[in-house]
């Protein structure tokens, strides 16, 4: 009977790594330093804004102090009394505000919010100014002793801000102000043909017009066809009455066919 062939026993193996393994750290590739670099570049940058950050809350309060604001500069306004309630209005938005930290909104929305400015803008003018560009409103007339009022008809407070000399004074019921206001345009149109104009000009409820003249006439107006009455005024005014010596003191055109003439001198 044939024998098995006796198997030679491996080697026993020290401790540690098998030579495969060894072998296999030895032959294991090296990363390219390209690669490496690129790996660490995100730390290196996240350090470096760490840096610039602490940096800019150290110094950054310290160089923004060296720009602060010294002006306000205000165009478009005409008046000494406007301009001081501009730069009143605006003083504590800019106390302490720089170049860069100046609150435009905030400015834009004070100075808006004054009743007679009409459009505004607003900008910064390096190194130390806040530079306003202002719309007026243009008054036409002092309504009831309390108000101006715009050219397009809009009531607004600012009777201490305007110089009052020659403007018009309109009275009439509160809440009729766009008719008395389009009754004074249409009269004062129709006056000015004749070289003259409106000082004074009171209307009652039922719209009727007494009317005192620059030349210190009075007129009387009711609201029926009072266009062509007034017409009819300016005619008789420029062919006879403005030449007439005894001077015309006040007329009443609240007739359909004819006006009622008051002279000053009544014996001339």
């Amino acid at each position: 009977m044939a024998r098995a062939p006796r198997r030679t026993p491996e080697p026993r193996r020290g401790r540690g790594a098998s030579p495969r393994a060894t072998r296999a750290r030895r032959q294991a590739p090296k990363v390219p330093l390209r690669q490496r670099l690129a790996a660490a570049v995100p730390g290196v940058l996240a350090s470096l804004v760490a840096v610039v950050l602490v940096a800019g809350v150290i110094w950054l309060p310290r160089v923004l102090d060296q720009y602060p604001i010294r002006k306000v500069g205000v165009d478009g306004v005409t008046d000494v009394r406007r301009q001081q309630q501009v730069q009143t209005a605006l003083a504590a938005l800019v106390r302490d505000a720089n170049y860069f930290s100046a609150p435009l909104e905030d400015i834009y929305q004070r100075a808006a919010g004054l009743s007679w400015v009409s459009d505004v803008s607003v900008r910064r003018q390096w190194p130390d100014t806040v530079k306003l560009t202002i719309t007026e409103r243009e008054p036409v007339a002092v309504w009831n002793e309390s108000v101006l009022v715009s050219r397009n008809g809009e009531p607004f407070q600012a009777l201490k801000q305007y110089d009052l000399t020659g403007l018009p004074r309109l009275n009439g019921p509160e809440q009729r102000l766009e008719a008395v206001m389009g009754f004074y345009h249409s009269m004062s149109k129709l006056l000015r043909e004749v070289g003259l104009g409106i000082e004074r000009m009171e209307v009652n409820a039922r719209l009727t017009a007494r009317l005192t003249l620059d030349n210190q006439m009075q007129v009387v107006v009711d609201r029926e066809n009072y266009v062509g009455k007034l017409r009819r005024f300016t005619r008789l005014y420029r062919g006879v009455l403005s030449t007439d010596s005894r001077g015309v003191a006040r007329v009443d055109l609240r007739y359909a066919d004819g006006i009622a003439v008051t002279w000053r001198d009544q014996k001339a």
